[in-house]
């Protein structure tokens, strides 16, 4: 009975190898690859007066873009390098910025409006949800607004425990609909959306 267990197990192991070979071989082999010398940027801004605290880089460079990612920062890249150039002269050019408040639960709460919207206009990738959602529908915040969003979501669950579905109305004009248990801290090795809650 043990050898059937262990065959099968190889079994799953192997099909489960064979079957990741064969994802990889359905991805173009450009994304598989390394830049070579004769690829070509699809994006070249250039000229952009650079600035990224976390790594100390403030200067005016050249950013080479590939595949949604950030190939290349150099003082110079060539323009035949690129598909499609861009100048941002003058132009100030930072990682994506967190906006550490807003309002990004459409359909759930009365004042939020889709992240991807939002963050176009306020040079941000991240954004904090503050206190759209309460206990009583902050799972459907999760489940249904953040993935099918572009942007990085994080929220902070309100006190009151339908967030801020009733706006204009204050959220706690009436004090029953206040989450009466505490908030657990999270722990280090259990991966949480909120560890606050915002106080109206």
């Amino acid at each position: 009975m043990h050898t059937d267990l262990a065959k099968r197990r190889q079994f799953i192991q192997t099909g489960a190898s064979l079957a990741s070979f064969a994802a990889l071989g359905a991805l173009p082999g450009a994304v598989l690859a390394a830049m070579g010398a004769n690829d070509k940027f699809d994006l070249l801004v250039r000229n952009a007066n650079t600035l990224d605290a976390g790594t100390g880089l403030s200067g005016k460079r050249d950013i080479g873009i590939r595949f949604g990612l950030i190939e290349a920062i150099e003082p110079s890249i060539a323009a035949e390098r690129a598909l499609r150039v861009m100048d941002a002269g003058g132009k100030l050019v930072t990682p994506g910025l967190i906006d550490l408040h807003c309002h990004t639960y459409p359909y759930g709460s009365g004042i939020g409006i889709p992240a991807d919207e939002l963050v176009a206009h306020q040079c941000t990738t991240t954004v904090v949800s503050a206190g759209d959602a309460g206990a009583n529908n902050f799972a459907a915040y999760r489940r249904f607004i953040v993935p099918a969003s572009r942007t990085r979501q994080f929220a902070f669950v309100h006190i009151a425990i339908a967030g801020l579905a009733g706006f204009p109305v204050p959220e706690l004009f009436n004090t029953t609909t206040r989450t009466s248990m505490p908030l657990r801290a999270p722990s280090r090795r259990t991966p949480t959306w909120s560890s606050a809650s915002r106080c109206a």
